[in-house]
């Protein structure tokens, strides 16, 4: 992605990459301020692009930029709308395989907890550290129903945009680099009873934090209050002030995995995302 322009409107931003969205162009707003956003767009794509741009700043107010802002919140059609879900479900997997697996399989896992929990947690938590799966298998682990789909919305929300971005091979690479060291630190400072996504979300979470700020143009991006909120509950598990009993070693050591990944990557450029239909 590169950078091609800045406006001193944050809304007016946002409706031109919606244009260019309802045009088939990849283009990305990233809002500073109310009064500073920044444009990036697809390389391959950038003249066409800065075609529209110059079209744009001449007659910012035109009905076809509202017009495409109005197309992309309407729902879609009675008639299209019973194939709806299937149509999302595979745009889903074609868009990002990695990351509906690790849904799936969390979902099975937490039907086994049910039907088995004794079996299921012998199988899977960090209790014999020599069966190396065991490093990875605790966040497929969910103790309740709340902390199965509280962890499995951060993850949709946040893997699906990462895959979707920087490709399967990198979610892979990130989440199973996050998995083993938040595991493997909530492990050696309490033990090896615990379980869940969360150690991943938080390394995602810092991931996006990180990146941007450091590479924008990857289009990555969580604000300041999701930001300030999620800080929030990691410092009130680690004074216990929660009602819930957490896994704040693994929490700490998934966020500082994700910072370093952003660090890493920060000159990773993101892949073209094409155009829904």
């Amino acid at each position: 992605m590169h950078k091609f322009a800045e406006l001193n409107s944050a809304q007016a931003a946002q409706l031109f990459a919606g244009y260019c969205a309802a045009q088939g162009l990849n283009v990305s707003a990233v809002v500073q301020r109310p009064d500073l956003a920044e444009l990036y767009g697809d390389a391959e794509q950038l003249g066409a692009i800065e075609q529209e741009f110059g079209r744009f700043v001449q007659q910012p107010e035109h009905p076809r930029y509202q017009a495409a802002a109005w197309q992309l919140s309407q729902p879609a059609t009675t008639e299209s709308s019973a194939a709806l879900p299937q149509m999302n479900i595979l745009q889903w997997w074609q868009q990002a395989p990695f990351t509906c697996v690790i849904l799936l399989l969390c979902l099975l896992v937490y039907v086994w907890q049910q039907l088995d929990w004794r079996s299921s947690s012998a199988a899977l938590q960090l209790t014999e550290p020599a069966q190396l799966w065991r490093w990875f298998s605790p966040m497929l682990m969910h103790f309740s129903l709340t902390h199965l789909v509280f962890n499995l919305a951060w993850w949709l929300y946040l893997g699906r945009q990462l895959e979707q971005r920087l490709g399967s091979v990198l979610l892979l690479n990130i989440a199973l680099t996050v998995a083993l060291v938040s595991n493997a630190a909530q492990y050696f400072i309490v033990g090896p009873h615990f379980g869940g996504l969360s150690g991943v979300v938080y390394g995602l979470f810092g991931y996006f934090w990180l990146a941007g700020r450091l590479n924008p143009g990857q289009g990555l991006h969580i604000s300041n209050g999701l930001a300030g909120f999620m800080l929030l509950w990691l410092l009130l598990g680690f004074f216990d002030l929660l009602w819930v009993s957490m896994a704040n070693w693994a929490h700490l050591g998934g966020l500082v995995t994700g910072l370093l990944w952003a660090w890493l990557l920060r000159h990773q450029s993101a892949r073209s995302i094409p155009a829904s239909h």
